[in-house]
């Protein structure tokens, strides 16, 4: 059955309404997301020594209460396992901070030109591709999903040249991908229509709620507190500091202790763990 042009062309207008909000939310999630990240990377960079002394007290303790049972309940083979627990546990726990370190070098806020011209990419980008414009094709539909996903990486990142290559050259960067090469020409099939209508009216709902989420948690207030006043930061630096260092103090009180109960029953004064 042919459907009627004024169908036809009211569904279009639909959809070509619910890209642009869709878009035009996505820009200011992700606005929103990068001075977060940003103000989150400023954080680690000037806390990370704390923040790390903390973790291998945290460990310490952790594994030497764990090798004190052990000892204590004449688990003596399962003892040395568990000093080679502990080594694993701080070895993972240095590459993890080397990890963010180098995630955490890559953020940087947005100017306002480049705010615009994300808001203005995701506009374009949201117009022309959405996984279920080839609902019928899933060789097809996974090559939007994966372009869908990459779209979605960069924006989170701030890559904003990896947006602008997909904008100028879709078809170019799916080949260098390597996947399944796709049509970018509009469908006039109704059925495909409203599926693509219902997909971005629930996407649009998703970004609104994790708009929400994201403003209801403590980062973000850190990013309200320092955007309202500047000066706020070094305030709250000192702040987590100060808390941090009174965690060490009862920590390293800990360690001590639990020291001394192993060397009581090992005659072994040499630190065992950590």
């Amino acid at each position: 059955m042919l459907i009627l042009n004024p169908d036809l062309k009211r569904l279009r207008e639909l959809i070509d309404s619910a890209r642009a909000r869709l878009a035009e939310l996505e820009a200011a999630y992700t606005t929103e997301k990068n001075h977060v990240s940003v103000l989150q990377a400023r954080i680690f960079k000037r806390l990370r020594p704390h923040f790390e002394e903390r973790d291998r007290m945290r460990l310490v303790v952790e594994y030497r209460r764990t090798y004190l049972n052990t000892l204590l309940n004449g688990r003596n083979n399962e003892a040395e396992r568990v000093r080679g627990d502990y080594q694993q546990a701080d070895e993972r726990t240095q590459q993890e901070y080397e990890d963010t370190e180098v995630s955490m070098e890559n953020k940087r806020r947005l100017s306002s030109d480049e705010e615009s011209e994300l808001k203005m990419l995701w506009r374009e980008l949201v117009k022309l591709f959405h996984p279920d414009r080839y609902a019928g094709d899933p060789e097809k539909q996974e090559t939007y999903t994966k372009l869908t996903g990459a779209i979605n990486t960069a924006k989170d990142n701030g890559a904003l040249e990896t947006l602008r290559q997909i904008a100028e050259d879709p078809a170019g960067f799916v080949m260098r991908q390597g996947w399944t090469a796709i049509d970018f020409g509009d469908t006039d099939e109704l059925e495909q229509l409203e599926k693509l209508l219902h997909s971005l009216e629930a996407e649009i709902i998703m970004v609104i709620e994790a708009t929400d989420e994201l403003k209801k948690g403590p980062n973000y207030e850190l990013y309200e507190i320092v955007s309202r006043d500047p000066d706020a930061f070094e305030v709250l630096m000192e702040e987590f500091t100060e808390k941090i260092g009174k965690e060490l103090v009862e920590l390293r009180l800990e360690a001590e202790r639990l020291q001394r109960e192993i060397v009581e029953l090992t005659g072994n004064d040499a630190p065992i763990i950590g």
